[in-house]
This record gives C-alpha cells, sequence and structure tokens, in this order.
C-alpha cells in the first residue's frame, strides 16, 4: 500500500515539474531565444560544409613567413 502511494507521488510530482518545464521552454522570450539559436547553428553548419566543399586550390595564398628572418 504504502509503495502504490510513493509511486502515484512520484509520477505526480514528476508531472508538475514536466508541466512547468515546458512552460517555461515554450515562453515567447525563450522560443525567440532558442530560434536565434537554431539559425545560427544552421548557418554554421553551411559554412562549415562551403568550407569542406572548397578545394584547397581555389583559395588565395599567403606568403609563407620564415622564423629565422623574425627572430634574428
Amino acid at each position: 500500500m504504502l509503495e502504490i502511494i510513493i509511486n502515484k507521488s512520484v509520477e505526480i510530482i514528476l508531472g508538475l515539474l514536466l508541466e512547468k518545464f515546458w512552460e517555461w521552454v515554450l515562453k515567447e522570450r525563450n522560443l525567440k531565444r532558442l530560434n536565434l539559436l537554431l539559425k545560427k547553428q544552421i548557418l554554421f553548419m553551411y559554412f562549415h560544409w562551403v568550407l569542406l566543399k572548397t578545394p584547397l586550390k581555389s583559395l588565395p595564398e599567403q606568403p609563407q613567413q620564415n622564423t629565422s628572418e623574425t627572430q634574428g
């Protein structure tokens, strides 16, 4: 009997916590922030994909500096 009461109490408490959590997540401010974060992640993934697809030959060459010249 005690086990049933404890299980039901835990079930109710978890249900309330989940309800409060989803209310917090679905607030307008949080939705805007999550939407912005998602857009940034998509943009980052696109840039990453573009860089992976860009052959090294098409990138401009940069002159290499000799470290011995800068030290002495």
